[in-house]
This record gives C-alpha cells, structure tokens and sequence, in this order.
C-alpha cells in the first residue's frame, strides 16, 4: 500500500533511479509570455507604486508556479519507488510498462486511468504505467510521466525481479513484469 516519505531518508540517500520533472524551455517561455502581459496590462493602468508592487507579484507568483510545478521527484530505490512524497514498496507492484507518448495519450484519455494515482505532466508526453498488486490499495495503477520512461521501467523492473516470490501478493510471472 502506499505511504509517505519520510524526508532524510536512507531510501532517499540510494536511490537506483532519480528524476524531477522540471518544466521544459518552452514552457517556461509561455508562462514568462503570459507574466509579461499581464505585468505590461497592470503597468499601463496602475499608478506607479501600486503598479510597481503588482507588477513584482506577478513576476514573483509566476516564477514559483513555474518552480512549485517542476518539483516533483520520481525515485526509485531499494525499498520502493518514491514519486513526490508518495511511496510504494516492491512488493505492492505487479508489473511496469513504459510507454510512449501516443500510449500514454491512449492510457490518459480512456477508461484506464479511472481510480489510478497519476501525476503527470503536461510537458512530458512519455511515461510509465505500474500495476498494482495490493487488494487494498484504492488505485489499480500508478501512471507517471517520465522524460526516460524505458530507463524508468528497466530500473522498476529489476527491483522487481529480486522481489522474493513469497512476499508478493500478485498473480502474474516474472517474465510478464518487464
């Protein structure tokens, strides 16, 4: 079942797999475009020191959005996977894919992510999908976006394989999870 992160630790320290998904150039062009007109709209008529402030809000308010969305780290170690601060151990994962990003778009805009725990991003078209294996767990499946997501799921994946039989409650083989 899923669990938060504690910060500092150890798990954080080893981690096999570290991603952060930071906004892409563009995307940092079309908020500073979006800043700036509503900055030139609040400096055109507002008096100069109330314009002036409201206008250092702006940029301030955008340039933590921009940050605030980035700052989401995937992280995969000997314990689990850490996505923000959001936690699942190995032996609650049944099977990973990574996908493309006309998959991912499918997988998004279908039935299949109903009830699934998603954090994705609208600047990265790839990703990962893992299915779960705890009955009490809410979501079937984690869907996470990723710049690398063969290189995300091959490191899920051999986690996976030297997860102990015994303890993994899931139905499938080892050959069907990577």
């Amino acid at each position: 079942m899923a669990s938060r992160l504690p910060t500092g630790s150890r798990a954080a320290e080893a981690a096999h797999y570290t991603e952060r998904m930071w906004m892409s150039w563009w995307w940092w062009l079309l908020l500073a475009a979006v800043a700036g007109s509503m900055i030139l709209a609040v400096a055109a008529w507002v008096p100069s020191l109330p314009g002036a402030l409201a206008c250092a809000a702006i940029a301030a308010l955008s340039l933590w959005a921009g940050l605030a969305a980035g700052r989401v780290l995937i992280r995969v170690d000997a314990e689990g996977l850490g996505v923000g601060p959001n936690r699942i151990e190995w032996r609650w994962v049944d099977r990973v894919r990574g996908c493309d990003a006309g998959t991912m778009s499918t997988i998004l805009h279908s039935g299949h992510q109903v009830g699934s725990f998603i954090c994705t991003r609208p600047w990265i078209g790839t990703g990962v999908v893992l299915r779960l294996a705890d009955p009490a767990d809410p979501h079937p499946a984690w869907i996470l976006s990723s710049r690398h997501p063969e290189r995300l799921a091959d490191a899920i994946g051999d986690h996976l394989n030297r997860v102990s039989e015994a303890t993994r409650p899931a139905a499938t083989i080892p050959e069907e999870r990577r």
